[in-house]
């Protein structure tokens, strides 16, 4: 299992970079979304995705080590820092992120989309730092 989950930190660190990519493409991104609505939905969907990579990946290493049976997103990254995997900072980033990501799949609420944009890259460092965090980890897990 160690392979695939590696192969999957691998996918979820080329959606972050795409996703940089994206953001330094456009200077007046802004305004762009505000016009381009595909844009928003690539922004929007690739953002769910990589979070949804780091949910699964996080599921796989809290199974696999027996660490807890988590009822949320949330509660799988809380179940890391509490096995010493992953940093206290990073588990209640990652839990901001996982319901970040059920507003994007839910559409809980209106989501504001420059928002998310203008909060973006923060929140893709916080996706560096969980995939790098739970990298020993994912070299351990049988």
């Amino acid at each position: 299992m160690g392979d695939l989950l590696l192969q999957k930190s691998l996918r979820l660190r080329e959606r972050i970079a795409k996703l940089r990519a994206a953001l330094a493409a456009e200077p007046a991104l802004l305004d762009a979304i505000s016009r381009d609505e595909h844009l928003e939905a690539f922004l929007a969907f690739n953002l769910f995705l990589a979070i949804q990579d780091a949910v699964d990946l996080a599921a796989h290493v809290v199974s696999a080590h027996g660490l807890a049976i988590p009822a949320t997103q949330r509660e799988v990254f809380e179940a890391l820092a509490r096995g010493g995997r992953l940093s206290t900072d990073a588990s209640v980033a990652m839990g901001a992120l996982a319901s970040l990501r059920n507003r994007i799949a839910h559409s809980y609420g209106d989501l504001d989309i420059k928002r998310l944009v203008t909060e973006m890259p923060h929140g893709l460092d916080h996706l560096e730092r969980f995939v790098t965090e739970l990298t020993p980890s994912l070299l351990t897990t049988p």
